[in-house]
């Protein structure tokens, strides 16, 4: 029987960690964002931080990742519903003022926090999305496609209107062109 060494960890600072870490990434940008100054504001020590989250990464990762997860629908069964709810998430997440984190993916994809954003953001969004289709439609051969067309005409809504689509647009437009059958 092997005994662990120190203290079990403590959920309490694992949070304020996160939610200083997305406070400070939202306010001085990845680049002006320190590890050390994370630690500090949180009120935890240097090394402890670095244990839980070996990199400035990882720490955003997670940080975004948190923050995501607090914003998550609970699916309510229905597929249909479940895919109107997962796109219209999406679309309310442009409204916020963390839309700015996704503005990086088109100004400066290559960066560091664009994979971050990728990774915790938006990978689990469309893997969510391609779920709640596949629920909605079957294993078809062209789910990919159709997926990812959801995502792209909220995107294409926001830069032609200036706002993202509503539950009406998403339900009575986009799913539509998601779900229909396809031309032969």
């Amino acid at each position: 029987m092997s005994a662990t060494r120190g203290r079990p960890r403590d959920p309490a600072v694992d949070e304020a960690v996160l939610r200083t870490a997305l406070e400070l990434l939202d306010g001085r940008g990845y680049d002006g964002l320190r590890v050390a100054e994370v630690a500090r504001t949180a009120g935890v020590g240097l090394g402890s931080l670095y244990r839980r989250w070996p990199t400035k990464y990882a720490l955003v990762v997670d940080a975004l990742r948190a923050a995501a997860a607090e914003r998550a629908p609970a699916p309510c069964g229905d597929p249909l519903d479940d895919l109107v709810a997962g796109l219209v998430r999406m679309a309310e997440g442009l409204r916020h003022r963390r839309a700015r984190l996704l503005a990086v993916l088109l100004t400066d994809p290559g960066s560091e926090l664009a994979a971050a954003v990728r990774e915790a953001k938006v990978d689990p969004l469309l893997a969510a999305n391609r779920e709640n289709l596949r629920r909605v439609i079957g294993p078809v051969p062209d789910l990919e496609s159709r997926a990812d067309a959801g995502p792209a005409l909220i995107f294409v809504h926001l830069m032609t209107h200036g706002d993202p689509p509503d539950e009406r647009h998403v339900r009575e437009h986009i799913v539509p062109l998601m779900t229909g059958p396809r031309e032969g």
